[in-house]
């Protein structure tokens, strides 16, 4: 981010207690007009107290060096200029700015280091169909027949959808045959089952189904994270399984998130109704806007904005008051990346916001740094979050 002369001297009076009440109305505009502008301003007042240690018994013309500056015209200021000029004075302001200068090179250096360790997720996938049969899905699957199987059609349409059609519903095989649809660190991909039921599948995720929905219930088995959008079918409840709670439901859109590395499970309802049980707990019935969440056997209910819970459907992270160590799976799933906490304090460190997902990593290492008490670096493959 480029910075005026005039932000220079305003930031240069405020470190100093040299302003008057309207330059300190303007730069207070300043800052509030953007949150990277306290990034900027913050680094800058730690780096001028850490300066004073260098400062000597003399007073620095600081107005005639900034003019002096100003006069290399509208170009950004090279490290040497800056270089130059600082070695004709040593002041805590000079020192501040040519070391900020320096270090955020070296962290924009330091962000374009992520890319090589961590990439978004796309659409892949793999499907295991009821013959034994694997099918590698991605970005790249067109309109495919993949199999048929008695009444069965198993196809990706135009839109990447894998979709399951039955042909004929009534004359077609009852026999139950389980299908496996499995996503890896780094992606997510859509599936629309033989009844018209449609699943979202977050990265790390495995989703296991019949081919067909035979007897009197529709059952599959999920480990990891998904968006249900349940075909109504009153005779036939919609059960999803996990190793931790069940949600049965008739007909509704919700979110399920339960993955093996997680404490708690949680089931998130959108609109419908479902009903969540788990051991010998009493089943409970939520209702949209609310969630059940906990471990096996103890699940609790609450009221939730669902959005936090559903948006990665829409390509977006959303955080709110979440945990470093909660965001840090994520990332570690969509990016397929390791991470390590340098200690144990900094996974307890709390962050809001909200990206794109499809964005490389330094967006939202950004974000969080600009908030946060911590820094980011690449080790090997690793990315380490440590203490600022």
């Amino acid at each position: 981010m480029k910075i005026s002369d005039r932000i220079y001297e305003l930031i240069s009076g405020k470190l100093n207690d040299a302003l008057s009440a309207e330059e300190e109305r303007e730069l207070a505009g300043w800052l509030e007009a953007d949150g990277e502008h306290e990034v900027i301003f913050e680094e800058m007042r730690k780096l001028h107290t850490q300066a004073k240690l260098l400062r000597r018994e003399f007073t620095p013309d600081v107005e005639g060096t900034l003019r002096k500056l100003k006069g290399h015209g509208r170009k950004q200021v090279g490290m040497r200029v800056w270089w130059k000029y600082a070695a004709m004075f040593i002041l805590p302001l000079g020192i501040a700015l040519v070391l900020w200068q320096g270090l955020k090179e070296e962290r924009e250096k330091q962000h374009r280091q992520f890319s090589t360790v961590a990439r978004p997720g796309s659409e892949r996938a793999v499907l295991r169909l009821f013959d034994g049969q694997t099918v590698v899905l991605d970005s790249t699957s067109g309109s495919t027949l993949l199999a048929k199987s008695g009444n069965v059609r198993v196809e990706v349409d135009s839109n990447r959808l894998l979709r399951y059609s039955p042909e004929d519903t009534v004359t077609g095989s009852r026999e139950m045959k389980n299908n496996e649809l499995i996503v890896p660190r780094g992606g997510e991909y859509q599936i629309e089952l033989a009844d018209g039921t449609r699943v979202w599948l977050n990265s790390a995720t495995k989703l296991i189904f019949p081919r067909n929905f035979t007897g009197g219930e529709r059952r599959v088995v999920l480990s990891g994270e998904a968006f249900f959008e349940v075909a109504r079918d009153e005779s036939k409840p919609f059960i999803v399984e996990t190793s931790r709670m069940d949600v049965k439901v008739l007909g509704t859109r919700f979110n399920v998130n339960a993955y093996a590395d997680n404490d708690e499970v949680s089931a998130t309802l959108v609109n419908g109704s479902v009903e969540v049980s788990s051991g010998k707990q009493k089943p409970m019935v939520l209702v949209p806007g609310e969630q059940a969440y906990g471990n096996a056997g103890e699940l609790e209910k609450r009221e939730v904005n669902v959005r936090l819970y559903t948006s990665w459907i829409d390509g977006r992270f959303l955080f709110n008051n979440a945990e470093l160590e909660e965001i840090a799976k994520q990332v570690s799933r969509w990016y397929d990346v390791k991470i390590f906490f340098a200690n144990e304090s900094v996974k307890k460190i709390r962050f809001t916001g909200g990206m794109v997902k499809f964005k490389p990593l330094d967006d939202l290492i950004r974000m969080i740094e600009s908030t946060s008490p911590v820094r980011f670096s690449v080790k090997g493959k690793t990315i380490v979050i440590s203490e600022e």
